[in-house]
């Protein structure tokens, strides 16, 4: 009898352990996802020389629109996908970026402040916003704005647009 419960025991713990390493390993995998609230959006502006005014949403899942206002090749909307690891590497880098501490506006201020060195003529504005594991920001960058952190914001921007491939359409 002692012996039939010390068996049943230790089955009963094998299998409590195997249910355990099971059940952690589908909260590893689902970590290695993109939290459902992710979503990418870049939106490029006008300015004085004609540069191309359009829009990019880019959705955790990797569905991606194109929104082409004027200046473009192909106005209108573009319905396309991101591979998933590229949406991932976006939101990676926003978080490398501190894009979620960062201001809310570069390029609206004196020469010197706001990550500004220096101030040139025309140029456009750009708005990035972010969503991602219930993180949210939205940046206001006009591209007149010369200095590190502008640089770096410009970046960003430019990596939105090579996830899209959006020179296809602009």
């Amino acid at each position: 009898m002692r012996l039939r419960l010390r068996t049943a025991v230790v089955v009963l713990g094998c299998l409590l352990t195997a249910a355990m390493v099971g059940v952690l390993a589908s909260q590893a995998v689902r970590t290695n996802e993109l939290p459902a609230d992710t979503l990418i959006v870049l939106r490029r502006g006008a300015c004085e020389h004609r540069c191309p005014v359009y829009n990019v949403v880019i959705f955790g899942d990797g569905s991606a629109i194109f929104d082409g206002r004027s200046y473009v090749r192909r106005p209108g909307l573009t319905k396309t996908a991101v591979p998933l690891e590229l949406v991932g590497q976006l939101v990676s880098e926003a978080d490398t970026l501190r894009f979620f501490e960062g201001p809310s506006s570069i390029g609206y201020d004196e020469p010197g402040a706001g990550g500004c060195a220096s101030i040139q003529s025309d140029a456009p504005e750009v708005i990035v916003s972010v969503i991602s594991g219930g993180k949210s920001k939205t940046v206001r960058h006009h591209h007149r704005c010369t200095g590190i952190e502008s640089e770096r914001l410009t970046q960003f921007e430019d990596s939105i647009d090579r996830a899209i491939d959006s020179k296809k359409w602009r």
